[in-house]
């Protein structure tokens, strides 16, 4: 149970330790919060939980009011030499039980090396999670009950070498299908993301990335097959997929109804999207590129 409130809330393993035993609150909407105290800035806090961990919650509460008929001030008390409840769970008895509990899972990583997990990889896990759905600053800073915004800005930077290293890493290609690259080692590196990381924020695409500079205006709201700029991965794969099928049924109807010229356009498209699609399908390389395009640079 402890485990579950430390990966929905991100608690630090103190707090978590001495919730109090009545730490469920809800609004006039009957929405449900986890009451906790941050001991790091001795203030109360709150963070809103789902429907199914305030039950989990109230479950481990009516098993402490079991254990402890006349009261006990937490939702976590300890396991021994506690016989009147006013002990909370000790570090030692939860890091022991973490312990056995990974042990058990056998969690290795890819060299088969045993993983060791801490309960503050909880928080930092969330932190991330929090900033790569795009929830502003202020509320990940509201919701860890952060000093201050430089320490939730360390999320932010992560999530930004995540997204550089993901990003340098696929394989991308233009209209044309030809590949797109980012010499990681150029002197311009910093700077030519910097400028793909505002021209990916100033177009949103369902099929790709707009790489026009910043200062250029299109008269398009929509992705342009056609344009110079256009960037995309095998993340919109899905997309371009779909994109072909309505373009071949689009070129099915317009045979039947006799429209050439809009049959040919279709064609176009649809010779476009083959060379994506298969150059997207490419096995990928070292550098992010088809490999075709690899053979071709050796």
């Amino acid at each position: 149970m402890l485990l579950q409130i430390l990966i929905a809330c991100g608690l630090r393993l103190k707090d978590a330790r001495w919730l109090p035993l009545d730490c469920v609150s809800r609004d006039n909407d009957g929405a449900p919060y986890l009451l906790w105290i941050n001991r790091k800035m001795q203030r109360q806090a709150f963070f809103p939980i789902s429907e199914a961990l305030a039950d989990a919650i109230g479950e481990q509460q009516q098993r402490t009011r079991d254990r402890f008929p006349h009261g006990c001030p937490w939702l976590f008390p300890a396991h021994q030499a506690n016989l009147d409840g006013s002990t909370p769970m000790s570090d030692t008895y939860w890091r022991a039980h973490s312990e056995r509990w990974l042990t058990d899972l056998n969690l290795t990583d890819e060299t088969s090396t045993p993983v060791r997990v801490t309960a503050h990889q909880f928080r930092h896990t969330l932190g991330t999670r929090l900033i790569n759905a795009n929830v502003p600053h202020h509320i990940v800073q509201q919701l860890l009950d952060h000093m201050s915004p430089e320490m939730t800005a360390v999320y932010a930077k992560i999530h930004n070498k995540t997204v550089r290293r993901h990003w340098e890493s696929a394989v991308k290609i233009n209209a044309d299908a030809q590949p797109v690259t980012l010499d990681g080692d150029h002197p311009l590196a910093d700077a030519s993301w910097t400028r793909l990381s505002l021209v990916r924020a100033k177009v949103t695409l369902p099929n790709g990335y707009c790489g026009a500079p910043v200062q250029t205006d299109c008269e398009y709201a929509n992705p342009c097959l056609d344009c110079r700029f256009f960037i995309t991965t095998p993340d919109f794969l899905a997309q371009h997929r779909r994109h072909r099928a309505d373009t071949q049924t689009a070129i099915t109807d317009a045979e039947h109804a006799g429209l050439v010229r809009i049959a040919e356009k279709n064609r176009r498209t649809l010779s476009r999207l083959d060379a994506i699609i298969t150059a997207l399908d490419a096995p990928p390389v070292a550098g992010g590129r088809p490999q075709e395009a690899a053979d071709a640079a050796s």
